[in-house]
């Protein structure tokens, strides 16, 4: 029984850190022009795949072919291909699309080029970011480490009942 306590622990404690390097690297990357981006849409497929976690780092210069995550006039993220660059306005285009995009992005939208992806690691991203993801992952290491010591208090109590 105690092998399979220390083996929850373990993976509890493990998924407890990976969540909190994540939620450090969420403010370390900013500070070193990048960013992590979750794609939620199937216009770049099969280059990048809904549920997919991007990587982009800022640049002062992109050009035809780079695929660049920019904010459209709606305020939205976008993931799309370059297709056209004149004087650092770009026309885009999704991979998956038949058309280019019908309004041209300025570079002062642009938020970065992706440099890396990580196929449906975004559904983790996107769940970890929600109401319910960051509740459960305070809960759940919580209540796990909070049991624990309740059962260690409880098993001290008993220790001395039967001593007196």
């Amino acid at each position: 029984m105690k092998k399979i306590g220390k083996i929850i622990e373990n993976i509890v404690v493990f998924f407890t850190v990976i969540i909190v390097l994540f939620f450090v690297a969420m403010i370390v990357l900013p500070r070193f022009d990048y960013g992590l981006v979750v794609i939620r849409s199937g216009s770049m497929e099969p280059t990048i795949k809904i549920g997919s976690a991007i990587l982009i780092k800022s640049q002062n210069v992109y050009d035809v072919g780079d695929v660049i995550t920019f904010v459209n006039n709606k305020g939205n993220l976008v993931t799309h291909r370059i297709v056209k660059n004149d004087k650092n306005v770009y026309t885009t285009k999704g991979d998956n699309n038949n058309a280019e995009d019908v309004f041209t992005t300025p570079q002062s939208a642009v938020r970065g080029r992706v440099i890396f992806t990580l196929s449906h690691i975004g559904y983790l991203i996107a769940f970890l970011q929600s109401r319910l993801g960051v509740v459960l992952l305070i809960l759940i290491p919580a209540g796990y480490f909070i049991g624990k010591e309740v059962v260690k208090i409880k098993n001290e109590l008993d220790k001395k009942k039967i001593e007196e």
